[in-house]
């Protein structure tokens, strides 16, 4: 069956202006398998954004469908609150292995925003449980995207997405980003990078060490474009939250199940957090799940008598669903067993040096990127035809490139973020170059004929 946009209207579309999409950028994507997507047309797409960064073992792989149909056969559903199940405990005993036995302890979301909820929640009540509530806080980065329910929304750093709502939950403080794209000029890497930690100890004082609860941060911001945090920044963050005994939450809902080149992102500088968020890549999208890893010392302030209140006031209906663990256990198996870690630190350089030698000249003023969670940054004087000119650069050449058969993310206002699954190849890379060229050509273009007439 053919859907029009007028079927189509009947469903509301995350972070999109309806009116608009219906009516310039409406696509229905019928069917997918590796790394390519089909809509309803048949035009086929090479699909370089994952879907949205979550497709990691790419579309419509064996196995873990195998996995799937078997488990929804042997048991479809059992609640947290009342028993538990297999695939449950063999996911968390596997989550566990993967990042070196640091947090034995794991609790089940659906979703990164509910990971993220789920963390807050989880740290205001330690410390309430050690008798310190006080300890209520977050600080967060300034452009951090942490998602979007109410909690992980009061920590996001985007100023855009939190207009509409007024008031959000109290105590949600940000901190300057490290991004290396916001480092001033005069200053070397290092120098802005030793300033960054040093607002975030003035912001901790300011506050009152005693009323921070967390500090909570991205390995690699992407929502506002790639930035990716140089390893001097974790030793800082490790070494202030010790200090005044704050719980660090790394975000790798993004960036985890081998995206930047490594299973987890925290490999990368081997410096750890007290708790990781988890979500996207543990189930490559093919069954909503997420997760909350924590340390046993976070875990053991929740042990106690029945009428001791110690234990976390929260869950979810679908915690810890047998087949979402069924989903993530085969998900992971096919990432280790088909080599996509390497292959994602392979591509990535590949893909990097490819943008670099684009760079100044086509408009692209910034690249940066990790295995292959990779973003350029583009000049607005590209968004210089008058028919478009009412869209940031970003949705112009994401939308331009999705004409082409290329889909990618319109990060901010100037950054389009390439994140494929892990399956990409180098014929993949050389399509998207491609095409690439030819929509920044064609901007250059229309820019150079508007200077010409004007």
């Amino acid at each position: 069956m053919k859907y029009s946009h007028i079927d189509a209207s009947r469903v509301w579309h995350c972070w999109n202006q309806m009116d608009v999409y219906l009516k310039q950028m409406y696509t229905l994507i019928e069917k997918s398998e590796g790394n390519l997507v089909t809509d309803q047309d048949g035009k086929t797409y090479l699909d370089a954004n994952s879907s949205l960064w979550n497709v990691n073992i790419g579309h419509g792989h064996p196995k873990v469908i195998e996995a799937i149909n078997k488990q929804l056969k042997q048991l479809d559903h059992s609640s947290l609150f009342l028993t538990t199940n297999g695939p449950a405990i063999e996911l968390a005993k596997k989550l566990s292995e993967l990042t070196g036995n640091r947090y034995p302890h794991v609790f089940y979301t659906n979703s990164g925003s509910e990971s993220t909820d789920t963390a807050m929640k989880m740290t205001r009540q330690y410390f309430y449980n050690k008798g310190k509530s006080t300890k209520s806080k977050f600080i967060s980065l300034q452009n951090a995207y942490h998602g979007s329910t109410f909690g992980a929304i009061s920590v996001c750093g985007i100023e855009y997405d939190k207009k509409p709502f007024g008031d959000l939950i109290p105590g949600c403080i940000q901190t300057k980003s490290p991004d290396l794209f916001q480092k001033p000029v005069h200053m070397t890497v290092e120098e802005w990078i030793l300033s960054c930690i040093d607002d975030l100890e003035t912001v901790i004082l300011n506050e009152g060490a005693d009323s921070i609860a967390a500090f909570i941060s991205e390995p690699i911001q992407a929502s506002e474009g790639i930035g990716v945090i140089p390893d001097l920044y974790w030793q800082g963050v490790r070494k202030l939250c010790d200090q005044y005994e704050i719980l660090w939450i790394s975000d790798e809902i993004a960036t985890g199940f081998g995206r930047t080149g490594k299973m987890f992102a925290a490999e990368h500088s081997g410096i750890w957090p007290d708790m990781m968020l988890l979500a996207k890549g543990i189930t490559s999208g093919y069954f909503p799940l997420g997760a909350v890893l924590v340390k046993s010392e976070i875990f053991e302030c929740f042990l106690g008598e029945v009428d001791s209140g110690k234990e976390f006031v929260h869950g979810f209906t679908t915690s810890g669903h047998p087949v979402a663990c069924a989903t993530a256990i085969a998900n992971i198996q096919v990432i280790e067993e088909e080599n996509l870690v390497q292959n994602a630190a392979e591509i990535g350089e590949f893909l990097l040096s490819n943008f670099y030698e684009l760079k100044n000249q086509e408009g692209i003023i910034d690249i940066q990127g990790r295995g292959l969670m990779l973003g350029i940054r583009l000049s607005d004087q590209l968004s210089a035809a008058p028919i478009i000119n009412q869209w940031p650069i970003s949705m112009i050449v994401t939308n331009l490139l999705a004409k082409r058969g290329i889909l990618v993310h319109a990060a901010g206002t100037n950054a389009v973020v390439l994140a494929p699954a892990l399956t990409f190849t180098k014929k993949n890379c050389d399509d998207f170059m491609k095409e690439l060229k030819y929509v920044l050509g064609l901007l250059n273009k229309i820019k150079a004929m508007k200077v010409l007439n004007s």
